[in-house]
């Protein structure tokens, strides 16, 4: 339910998509602060990295994502700028087991708020698999990773800089595109990889759109000194005492809440209630 008097509540928030992200922000932003996302125009997002890495990203991760965002101020007329950047790939100590996070920045240039959240998620159908040409299993993978709802791209193992985007649109396609990839490859091998762009991924669109209305219900906050949104975790303060012994362990004590505008900050016991920590977890009791 949207706060009655929000100061965002009427106000035009500008999205920097090519990639219909409008379908997961605007309703959670509409329906707490009452606000309307419009996406900016005429804007390569493509500019700052692509998903098939033919184009890498000029920074970090949560860096790209503030310099998207700083990218609708130059075509659109607002005050606020919303933007989001995914990474997906193999767990490093599980390279079998697909994952990925989220970030999505939320700039305010008039109040100085500059926020950034971020989503980790297992919920993907990321997959990257090499095939040769007319390898009977191609047509198997093609459809696992969901295609026709889920897209795909094909790419030449010896020229990955130059993906398969398009004419991919019925499963013999897709199966063409790899026999010729592998055939002009130099070691004869074609790769297949899940289009992650949002417009064709399902499963990326509902993790956007649950970070989201986690983005937005922070922006709800307003900070207790100077009223800008976004008043919320910033980070917490270890040393809860242990049960035994008093002594501080590396158990969370409190959390801290603070607004990026005007910088208070204020501490706030755990959620969980615990004012003490195991003595199984402290060191005084247990040293090695």
């Amino acid at each position: 339910m949207a706060l009655t008097g929000h100061p965002y509540a009427g106000r035009r928030i500008g999205l920097a998509t090519m990639h219909a992200k409008e379908r997961a922000v605007a309703p959670p932003f509409r329906r707490l602060l009452d606000a309307e996302v419009v996406v900016t125009p005429r804007l390569d997002t493509d500019e700052l990295g692509t998903f098939t890495g033919e184009v890498p990203r000029p920074d970090a991760l949560v860096e790209t994502c503030l310099i998207k965002a700083e990218l609708v101020f130059r075509s659109l007329d607002v005050d606020c700028a919303l933007a989001s950047e995914g990474s997906y790939g193999p767990i490093d100590s599980v390279p079998l087991v697909p994952s990925g996070v989220e970030v999505m920045a939320f700039l305010d240039r008039t109040r100085g708020v500059k926020i950034v959240e971020t989503l980790p998620t297992h919920r993907t159908n990321w997959r990257l698999l090499r095939f040769k040409a007319d390898d009977p299993n191609i047509a198997k993978a093609v459809k696992a990773i969901g295609f026709p709802r889920y897209g795909v791209f094909v790419l030449c193992s010896s020229d990955m800089a130059h993906p398969v985007k398009t004419g991919l649109d019925t499963l013999d396609n897709v199966v063409a595109a790899m026999n010729r990839e592998a055939r002009r490859s130099d070691d004869g091998m074609a790769v297949l990889i899940a289009d992650m762009r949002a417009h064709r991924n399902p499963t990326r669109m509902r993790v956007l759109r649950a970070l989201s209305w986690k983005l937005a219900n922070r922006l709800q906050h307003l900070c207790p000194k100077c009223h800008a949104p976004g008043f919320g975790s910033i980070g917490n303060r270890r040393g809860l005492p242990c049960e035994a012994c008093g002594e501080p362990t590396h158990w969370v004590h409190y959390e801290i809440d603070g607004c990026s505008a005007c910088g208070h900050a204020e501490a706030r016991p755990r959620k969980d209630g615990r004012t003490t920590a195991s003595a199984r977890s402290c060191p005084s009791c247990n040293p090695k």
